[in-house]
């Protein structure tokens, strides 16, 4: 029997996993797959989508796995559905060291048995089925490295042990991009796209870590969409993005030129509560609509976080707070007002969704 020790990598085995990721590279590399420009038809989706929506679903110990089993998918889908989204985004996982997903190659590194950190339900599975019903694609998000409150999983990676964000260098990135690869893998097109967190610049994150995730990203689907977040700000961060990550805290000043921004689809993502997660609103409808308005008549895309209910008290696990629902449908409304305002006028946006 073989034993693995946590943060010793076996030699055939780091061998064969650089020699995949290499292979997966060159081939991405050769047919255009790892560097995104202004021409990638891969993204024309994503722009004619206009909006989607984002949760960030975070469980944390045992009972947080008890809620990914509850989570109650027909109901948010027919929320998602109601908003007229193009897509919707959710974690994998964050902080805690809990995901919302199987994965053994996490299990394998760390030690971690079935279900112990790794949810037995596939929560993303499951969205799919119910969201390709309604014509609405699935994205996840996931950070740059192993969750930042898990030492055992930080000393396991290769990486400092603490409750922060740390360095990486390729030998992390190598393992890490193997766990990304088997989500990549098993999903294949059922996932339409990444968005990764914790790309900065401080803790070396740069070009060489990035190419090696959007090739694990783009082995199970080579069309799926990857972006890199630096931060709080709106660029062009990495070659091997297909859109700006977009992270914005304060969104309605921020209008882009055109659909590209140095190559990458414009992008933002920001938030309908007063923060991350939230379950209530800070702007009206009509401030909301104006900057959506103004975003998608260049071609830009924007995505709005909502809060997801924990609390069957309340509701089904994982539904929607309904002051936010009502206020996307109102945006809904008001998009598809304009375009078709635009069209009778001879403008030559595409209305796309809704």
């Amino acid at each position: 029997m073989m034993i693995r020790f946590p943060g010793i990598v076996q030699p055939g085995k780091m061998m064969r996993t650089k020699l995949l990721l290499l292979l997966t590279a060159l081939a991405l590399a050769l047919t255009g797959g790892v560097r995104a420009d202004s021409t990638n038809s891969n993204t024309d989706w994503f722009s004619q989508a206009k909006y989607g929506a984002f949760m960030h679903f975070l469980p944390s110990g045992p009972a947080g796995l008890e809620q990914v089993r509850q989570f109650d998918v027909p109901a948010l889908a027919g929320q998602l559905e109601e908003m007229g989204v193009g897509y919707f985004v959710i974690t994998l996982g964050q902080n805690s060291g809990y995901f919302n997903s199987p994965n053994t190659a996490y299990d394998r590194w760390t030690g971690y048995g079935p279900g112990e950190r790794c949810s037995g339900r596939d929560l993303p599975l499951e969205l799919f089925a119910a969201l390709q019903r309604r014509g609405i694609r699935l994205l996840l998000y996931l950070p740059c490295q192993v969750p930042n409150q898990d030492r055992r999983a930080q000393k396991a990676f290769g990486l400092a042990e603490g409750p922060q964000d740390q360095p990486l260098d390729p030998a992390f990135a190598d393992k890490w991009a193997e766990v990304i690869q088997e989500w990549s893998d098993r999903y294949g097109d059922k996932v339409s796209g990444w968005w990764f967190d914790g790309g900065y610049q401080h803790i070396g994150f740069n070009e060489t870590i990035a190419r090696r995730y959007a090739a694990a990203v783009k082995h199970g689907n080579p069309r799926a969409l990857v972006t890199f977040n630096p931060g709080v700000r709106v660029v062009r961060w990495t070659q091997s993005e297909d859109y700006t990550a977009g992270e914005l805290n304060e969104p309605l000043t921020q209008i882009p030129a055109g659909r590209w921004l140095s190559g990458s689809q414009w992008h933002a993502l920001t938030y309908l509560g007063d923060n991350w997660g939230q379950r209530n609103t800070r702007y009206t409808d009509q401030q909301w609509l104006e900057w959506s308005r103004a975003v998608t008549a260049h071609q830009g895309v924007l995505t709005l976080d909502m809060g997801p209910n924990y609390d069957p008290r309340v509701g089904p696990i994982g539904q929607l707070a309904p002051a936010q629902v009502r206020q996307v449908k109102a945006l809904r409304v008001g998009l598809r007002d304009r375009g078709r305002l635009d069209k009778r006028e001879g403008g030559s946006q595409p209305e796309g969704r809704p």
